[in-house]
């Protein structure tokens, strides 16, 4: 029997946006008992294949310092001690590395990661966790939690079969927290894309009635895009959580100009076994 605590794992670079994404992890965390890691990223410098560890061992001892005493300010205002790691080299191998290699079973990090003292969208290297290699979500903040637990929670529902993957995290999340699910379809005009929202909305409801959990389903205004439904529907309930399909990133974040303050959930839909975050 696996007895070893998950880890949350939080991209860290001392920002104040960082600070709120630890408070998500912090109520995951709390939830499911896992332990919670901080992770900052130095750039591998040109010179390291000729000079090799020694050229930034003094760049990586100072951020090792300063990584103690942020998870000591953390410990001293919230109450905990999370884990801490310096690592060197490029953002998406060190996350892909760090998600294959260890316990971690989630990634909960800021919108925007500052990365060689440049800012950096934490999407750009999140979105590559989404493959058949890997079953770890990623979630993506803008602000702090709005409450202190997860109430709301916002589930686009889709006609591709793939999208009943994000169910079992649905049950999950709704297993500690008690929360409300609420579903959001599209105006759909083809008749094969109805019928298969129609098999995924049975699917949906046998699922959850099953788990005894509490849902509603609204339907999205024709004359907007599904996404701006999406968003704006959240944002009027004060939505804590939005969950999709980690293929759709793309229509979901990439191309979100505007952005949200709702944080989303990227799940992996082709992952081949389930692992939760408990």
């Amino acid at each position: 029997m696996e007895t070893t605590k998950k880890t949350i794992l939080v991209p860290w670079d001392f920002s104040e946006g960082a600070e709120n994404a630890i408070l998500h992890a912090k109520q995951l965390a709390n939830a499911a008992d896992n332990d919670i890691m901080l992770l900052h990223i130095i750039p591998r410098s040109f010179f390291y294949k000729y000079f090799g560890n020694k050229n930034s061992a003094k760049e990586i001892d100072t951020a090792r310092h300063k990584m103690e005493e942020a998870a000591i300010d953390i410990e001293r205002k919230y109450g905990f001690r999370p884990q801490t790691l310096v690592l060197e080299g490029r953002l998406n191998h060190v996350i892909k590395d760090m998600v294959v290699d260890t316990n971690i079973n989630l990634v909960v990090a800021n919108k925007i990661y500052s990365y060689d003292k440049k800012p950096i969208e934490s999407s750009n290297f999140l979105r590559h966790l989404y493959s058949p290699k890997f079953s770890v979500p990623f979630i993506i903040t803008k602000s702090a939690p709005l409450h202190s637990h997860y109430i709301e929670i916002v589930v686009p529902l889709d006609h591709d079969k793939k999208y009943k993957e994000i169910l079992h995290w649905i049950i999950y999340l709704s297993k500690y927290y008690k929360c409300n699910i609420n579903l959001i379809k599209p105006f759909i005009n083809d008749e094969g894309k109805k019928k298969d929202m129609a098999n995924n909305i049975y699917f949906t409801k046998k699922m959850l009635d099953g788990s005894k959990i509490i849902y509603g389903i609204k339907t999205a205004k024709k004359k907007n895009t599904f996404k701006d439904e999406v968003f704006k529907f959240a944002e009027n309930i004060d939505a804590d959580l939005i969950l999709i399909m980690a293929d759709k990133y793309d229509n979901y974040i990439s191309e979100n100009k505007d952005g949200t303050s709702v944080p989303i959930m990227c799940i992996n839909p082709r992952a081949r076994k389930y692992q939760s975050f408990y």
